[in-house]
């Protein structure tokens, strides 16, 4: 009798339950996709900041104004990243700021 609601639950409600599963899956992608992007931008902050390269960084110092917010957070975390003298701040900082970017 247990398993006769349940199943009546599951298909009652299939319709909620499909796209629970698909926002699991598109969170998940744009996750990784994220990461990735976070990779390229670290290696390339990483590469500009071994070579010294004064012009890339005046150039992006004069765009950041314009850029969004995570935009400018994600320099400055990638700048830290490959300046170890520079602090992005800790990891639970960073969260809090994207929960509140977000609401």
């Amino acid at each position: 009798m247990h398993l006769d609601q349940t199943l009546r639950t599951i298909i009652e409600n299939r319709e909620i339950l499909v796209t629970f599963i698909l926002s699991l899956i598109a969170i998940i992608k744009l996750t990784s996709w994220g990461r990735a992007q976070a990779m390229a931008l670290d290696t390339i902050v990483g590469v500009v900041e071994g070579l010294g390269a004064a012009d890339v960084k005046r150039a992006v110092a004069r765009m950041e104004p314009d850029l969004p917010d995570a935009a400018k957070d994600a320099i400055i975390d990638s700048v830290a990243k490959a300046d170890p003298k520079k602090s992005a701040g800790c990891p639970f900082m960073r969260v809090v700021r994207e929960l509140f970017r977000v609401f």
